[in-house]
């Protein structure tokens, strides 16, 4: 919920009241294959605590946690999923561990630490999310440059 807080509040609604669009699309499945093809060695879909679903675990001098994505193009949201991961971790595990995102088609890899700032404002999100959840209608919708590529586009601006 973290990642879709940072892409649209709006479709964080509509995902938490199971108000599901096409989860057939071309960039899920190519995403989906992606994540199951790369990093063969790795044991992946790390659960904890049914809250978060880390992609894999690796010792490189140190242990992080990794989360496997497509493209780098909705970075802010895949930021601060990686960022909850680290938080909660600390915060519930008492684990401080340090994170990757990595891209396998752009060849491109980007660690992740938790700073003071960024636990204040997961802390401030983790408390306003269940605001938005609870409301009866979903936010207003507000287009953004990735809007088109979503499958709730319809469903929102037309």
């Amino acid at each position: 919920m973290m990642q879709y807080y940072k892409a649209c509040k709006r479709e964080l609604w509509f995902f938490a009241n199971q108000i599901n669009m096409n989860y057939e699309d071309e960039n899920i499945s190519i995403g989906k294959l992606l994540h199951e093809t790369s990093y063969p060695n790795e044991r992946k879909n790390i659960i904890i605590d049914d809250t978060i679903a880390i992609d894999f675990i690796k010792k490189e001098g140190e242990q992080l946690i990794f989360e496997v994505k497509k493209s780098s193009k909705l970075k802010i949201p895949t930021l601060y999923q990686i960022y909850y991961y680290l938080w909660y971790l600390k915060n519930k595990k008492g684990i401080n561990i340090k994170g990757a995102i990595v891209y396998p088609k752009e060849k491109r890899r980007e660690e992740i630490s938790l700073t003071p700032e960024i636990e204040k404002e997961i802390e401030f999100i983790v408390q306003d999310i269940p605001k938005i959840l609870e409301q009866k209608t979903p936010p207003k919708a507000e287009n953004k440059k990735y809007c088109k590529r979503c499958s709730y586009y319809e469903f929102c601006m037309v």
